[in-house]
């Protein structure tokens, strides 16, 4: 019985070190070999077609190899392009879905429309600037494909470009990118967010721009919660909202940079010193958290708040206490 016991052990040791060595050893070709996974293609067949291009030396390691991760139901369409590389490199690959004709598009949180466009022409996805931006100015060519807009009645797209890393065929058009952008809205902006707007009274369209404007002048999620109870409460009081970020996404200006005594004159409705309500528009393109501050407002004794230059934010009660914060951290 022992004897028996030793050689099944021998025989298991040994499918388990030839099947490491399929796994783990490099094919041996020399130089690139083009590899198409076509969509639905099942992974038996997958399996098949590398084994028959040279990709991979076996078929059924390969095929034990992804259903021991669960991986067999995971692996990605697209033209993809491999060295000598071995079996476990191969299937990390299919299921990352690393294709030759992809990329990787990072839209960060708060970016314009306008910061978008720059990207992707620095980027070379497109040549144009306003080949982007020309998708981005008329919400109301959009509004059949994604009826939120319609709903919220949206002037433009800014604030629904929601801010992400997104994998792109290379020959992606603007109109894709802007789609692939709107689904993920739509998916983030979940049905409790919704159902939490409306119980406090507050419309979708407001409640994004606030977004924007908490995502463009507050870091961190908390601070965040305070400033938009802050600002809900000075709309609710009837009382100006005094934001730099929206005079600034107007007129361009970037940075931390304090508005000049002329700019706080410019006459827009997205001068908030000048008119009393949120802006037109959303002023760029918030991400989760502010989204959720905006919804999950904290409230406080706070009626003002500044952000340092070292992106601090310093509450004040009274006006005199936020008027000696300017003073104190800004100038």
């Amino acid at each position: 019985m022992k004897k028996i016991i030793s050689i099944l052990v021998g025989i298991i040791v040994i499918v388990a070190v030839s099947g490491a060595i399929f796994l783990l050893e490099k094919n041996n070709f020399n130089g690139e070999k083009t590899f198409v996974v076509a969509k639905g293609e099942p992974s038996n067949l997958v399996a098949a077609h590398l084994k028959a291009q040279g990709i991979i030396k076996s078929e059924l390691i390969f095929k034990i190899y992804i259903r021991l991760r669960g991986w067999q139901n995971d692996i990605q369409a697209g033209e993809y392009i491999f060295e000598a590389t071995s079996v476990v490199g191969v299937a990390r690959k299919l299921v990352q879905g690393k294709a030759a004709n992809e990329r990787d598009l990072r839209f960060i949180e708060g970016w314009t429309a306008s910061d978008m466009a720059d990207y992707l022409v620095k980027e070379k996805i497109i040549f144009k600037r306003d080949d982007f931006l020309n998708e981005t100015r008329d919400a109301k060519k959009w509004q059949e494909q994604f009826s939120f807009l319609k709903d919220a009645g949206a002037i433009n797209l800014e604030g629904f470009l929601f801010p992400d890393t997104y994998r792109v065929f290379k020959t992606a058009t603007p109109a894709e990118i802007v789609t692939r952008t709107l689904e993920n809205f739509n998916d983030k902006f979940t049905s409790a967010l919704l159902t939490e707007i409306k119980a406090n009274g507050r419309n979708f369209y407001d409640t994004l721009k606030m977004a924007s404007i908490i995502e463009a002048e507050v870091i961190g999620d908390e601070d965040r919660k305070i400033a938009a109870g802050i600002l809900w409460k000075r709309l609710g009081a009837g009382m100006a909202l005094q934001v730099d970020s929206s005079l600034k996404y107007v007129i361009g200006k970037k940075g931390s940079a304090s508005l000049t005594l002329d700019e706080l004159k410019i006459d827009s409705p997205y001068n908030t010193y000048k008119y009393r309500g949120l802006p037109p528009t959303p002023i760029g393109n918030p991400g989760l958290s502010a989204i959720r501050a905006s919804v999950y407002p904290k409230n406080s004794d706070f009626w003002f708040y500044l952000t340092t230059k070292e992106g601090e934010t310093i509450f004040s009660k009274t006006l005199d206490d936020h008027n000696a914060a300017i003073k104190k951290y800004l100038k």
